[in-house]
């Protein structure tokens, strides 16, 4: 019990701060609503103000619990001091409503919050959301950190983490998400009522509130309920901004704008908010509203994009690498997690529907009675349900890019709502409905229909855990294996030290400094130099040798003719002679490439366990040139490389005055460098990067050979953690 109040009082204060800061606003603009729907949207507001508090604190390094502590204080304070403008109650529900909404919604936050309570154990929550967020506090804010991707990500909401976390850790993180979960059913029904359809309101808050993949999404550190929370408080606030009277409501544009920028803080595909404003804007004609709007959003995001801009070359990372070329994220990783993410594991179009709303497949689902989200269509009858479709229509629109059942999660609400408009004239069916989602959303009646794939959606009621009567550390140990990694890093690596790992690692509760292999341009590159090693005896085996009469060059070009969408051309080393004398390096050489410049120096360090590639799929237009500073006479070019290029086609050319072809023999080379000798400086490559430790999966290629002869890659064995071996580098 001895870390409930802690997590409760950092849940509840960041929360409080929040609500205290909408209101404050609310209080300048003198914003009337009805007083429910206030609360609601004060809070959802505030908590943009917040994030873009925290945000500047981090910038300042000056986040610290009791700076937190002290501006969210001073913000409650002023509140109560200054209260706000609040109007009447919102239309009573009729009673049968009512009781069905309270009993309903009131058991399952309960099951929410014992999950939120208990220790954070989700995928993403422990490992990137929160491992970053205990960065920023180990830190005391924002650091340039280009070896994780995530980093250069929107993390609007890990502000809010942040404060959070920073009293009560992973599971007070965890929880502030369930409040915007909770939050959720209470504004869709609060909408309905004010604009006269409680019934159907009751129904869409509970298809909505409760659909698995919405639960179990929002009692983890994600952000995925809090970006949906976020884009309906600002449809809500739209809403009542373009009724009959809007140009008595232009104060509702600070928070409608607020709020966009927000989602796009919160997550990149919050992009559509700010876009589906100035929809809603335009359509009524008033054009000059756009200006508040875009002011406020544009506070909220700028910041983010205005960070990354400066510290990894690209507004937008870690995506649009083409647009914004930079050394951090590869081009060939933003194509492979694209074509992945659009495609997942589906094998035909026709098996999305179900794999979304039953499956399970598609890392969770949306729930059986979005089976019949055809029938929101009926709803295009009314007024209100075109506008709900439209905003469905718009939150739509990025999710081919990632077909995870939780990317649906902006557009869900609105789905819903339009389904319970289109029902609206059975309301025995409405009923029916709200009973099947509560139904539907057990664990148990989940493990049912989703018996095949065992989607992501909540398994248990962990009160004995969200009440801590069992310990952290046993819940932990038996449900999280990052959890697990996490300790092994904390009892053999110093605070602080430097681990390569091949497997995720339980950030939020590790306090050494993790590259997970695929998570920048550094961790691959160290990747490639390992795996290279592990192919052992096999060394270089696609070695060029080019030989062409005696010229006289001072600019040569290694040009790439040929196209293959499946292979990235790559140079190991390139050599050159005059006769039987190599061609020495000096520091009057120059290189470039294109594309990827930043690391073609590893093609001329004389190192055969690194090598240049291009981090694109091979397509003419590509070469790798060298400067020797003056002209030098040549009449063999060696270029060594591997074995994963075979359709690339290298044509050298003289670029000393206009790039000129050289007619060149070719021949193909068999000679390999010595498997040890590769290994060995493969992982003194690793360590002259910065690692200390290596964290290597069975699965992983290197493996095998390592855990034979740890001594043979120059690493010493330390430890190891269900079939996860650490090493350390000599």
């Amino acid at each position: 019990m001895s870390r409930v109040p802690s997590i409760l009082f950092g849940a509840a204060f960041t929360i409080a701060v929040a609500w205290a800061i909408g209101r404050l606003l609310f209080h300048r603009l003198r914003i009337s609503l009805f007083s429910f729907e206030h609360d609601l949207l004060a809070g959802a507001t505030g908590a943009a103000i917040l994030s873009f508090t925290v945000f500047l604190l981090c910038a300042v390094n000056a986040a610290r619990a009791p700076v937190f502590l002290l501006i969210g204080l001073g913000a409650i304070a002023l509140s109560v001091r200054f209260g706000a403008v609040r109007g009447a109650r919102l239309p009573a529900l009729p009673p049968f409503w009512r009781i069905l909404f309270v009993v309903i919604f009131g058991f399952y936050a309960c099951v929410y919050l014992s999950n939120s309570l208990a220790p954070e154990v989700s995928p993403d929550g422990q490992t990137y959301h929160l491992g970053l967020v205990y960065r920023f506090l180990r830190e005391h804010g924002f650091h340039r950190l280009t070896t994780n991707l995530y980093s250069g990500m929107p993390l609007g909401f890990e502000m809010l983490f942040l404060l959070a976390f920073s009293v009560g850790r992973n599971a007070a993180a965890a929880t502030v998400h369930c409040c915007f979960l909770l939050a959720l059913p209470l504004l869709i029904l609060s909408y309905a009522r004010r604009m006269g359809h409680p019934r159907a309101g009751v129904c869409a808050a509970l298809i909505a509130g409760l659909a698995p993949v919405m639960g179990v999404d929002g009692v983890s550190a994600y952000n995925d309920v809090a970006l949906a929370t976020t884009a309906f408080s600002m449809f809500y606030l739209l809403e009542i901004w373009s009724g009959e009277q809007a140009e008595q409501n232009d104060a509702l544009l600070i928070p409608v704008g607020l709020l966009a920028g927000f989602c796009m803080a919160i997550k990149l595909t919050g992009f559509v908010a700010p876009l589906y404003a100035a929809l809603v804007i335009l359509m009524r004609r008033r054009p000059r509203a756009l200006l508040p709007v875009a002011a406020a959003a544009s506070l909220l995001v700028l910041p983010w994009l205005i960070k990354d801009w400066i510290w990894l070359g690209n507004p937008v990372s870690p995506f649009f690498n083409r647009l914004f070329p930079n050394p951090w994220v590869h081009v060939s990783w933003e194509d492979f997690t694209r074509a992945w993410f659009a495609h997942d594991k589906l094998t035909s179009a026709r098996s999305w529907f179900p794999a979304v709303t039953v499956g399970g497949q598609l890392g969770g689902q949306t729930g059986p009675i979005y089976l019949l989200s055809p029938l929101a269509l009926l709803a295009l009858r009314s007024p209100i349900g075109r506008r709900c479709l439209l905003a469905a229509a718009c939150f739509l629109v990025p999710y081919p890019l990632n077909i995870g059942a939780r990317f649906l999660a902006p557009a869900l609400p609105f789905i819903a709502l339009s389904l319970a408009l289109a029902l609206e004239f059975l309301p025995a069916i409405l009923a029916i409905l709200a009973l099947a989602a509560a139904l539907l959303a057990w664990p148990r009646v989940v493990d049912k229909y989703d018996a095949q794939y065992g989607g992501w959606h909540i398994e248990h009621v962990p009160w004995q855990a969200a009440l801590h009567i069992v310990p952290q550390q046993k819940f932990l140990d038996q449900w999280s294996p990052p959890w697990r990694l996490a300790q092994l890093l904390n009892r053999y690596v110093p605070p602080g030290g430097h681990v390569w790992s091949t497997i995720s690692v339980g950030e939020a509760y590790a306090t050494a400094d993790v590259m997970l292999r695929y998570q920048s341009a550094e961790g691959e590159l160290i990747d490639d130099v390992l795996t290279a090693a592990a192919r052992g005896d096999s060394g270089l085996n696609s070695n060029l040798r080019f030989r062409i009469p005696p010229t006289r060059v001072q600019h040569l070009r290694f040009a790439q003719t040929a196209a293959s969408p499946d292979e990235i051309w790559s140079i190991e080393e390139a050599r050159f002679f005059d006769g039987p004398n190599e061609i020495v390096r000096t520091s009057a050489w120059r290189f470039d490439a294109k594309p990827f410049p930043w690391q073609i120096g590893l093609a001329f360090d004389g190192n055969p366990a690194t090598r240049w590639r291009s981090w694109e799929s091979i397509h003419p237009g590509m070469h790798v040139d060298v400067d020797f500073g003056e002209p030098v006479t040549m009449d063999r070019l060696e270029l060594h490389s591997g074995d994963d290029q075979g359709k690339a086609h290298i044509q050298p050319q003289v670029c000393d005055a206009g790039c000129v072809a050289i007619a060149a023999t070719l021949e193909n080379l068999m000679d390999a460098a010595p498997a040890g000798e590769l290994r060995q400086r493969a992982v003194q490559f690793a360590k002259e990067r910065g690692i200390d430790y290596l964290l290597v999966d069975r699965g992983y290629p290197l493996a095998t050979g390592m855990q034979q002869d740890p001594a043979r890659w120059g690493m010493e064995f330390i430890a190891e953690q269900e079939s996860n071996r650490l090493y350390k580098i000599q």
